[in-house]
Formats: structure tokens, sequence, C-alpha cells
């Protein structure tokens, strides 16, 4: 099974609203993988850069937190 279809399955039979919450937990979870990576990154453009996609990450975060109930 491929990272596509774990992913399709977490989300299997849960609701619009289910999947965003869980789409937002997700996006969080990549945002700190991205900080993760950051922080052992010795190279200056690409240290920047991760820390970039994690902001990027926490924007999708909050745009599906901004969308609960509806």
């Amino acid at each position: 099974m491929d990272a596509a279809e774990t992913l399709a399955g977490l989300f299997a039979g849960k609701t619009v609203e289910e999947q965003k919450e869980l789409l937002a937990q997700l996006e969080r979870a990549g945002a700190a993988m991205y900080r993760s990576f950051a922080e052992i990154e010795t190279d200056p453009a690409k240290k920047e850069a991760l820390l970039a996609a994690a902001a990027r990450e926490e924007e999708n975060a909050d745009v599906l937190d901004g969308q609960a109930g509806g």
C-alpha cells in the first residue's frame, strides 16, 4: 500500500467536517516534520525553504480550522 492509499483509508467513512479536522491535524504534523528537518539542515537556503514550507502547512491548517462548522 502506498502513501496515497494509506491517506485515503484515513479519510474513508468520515464526514466532510471530520475530514477537514483530520487534514488540519495532518497539515500541522507536516509542519512539525518540516521544522525538524530544518533543525538539522546546515545549508541556510535549504533551512529557510523548509521553514517556509512549515509556515505554509500551518496556513493550510488555519484555512481548514476557519471552516469548522460549515
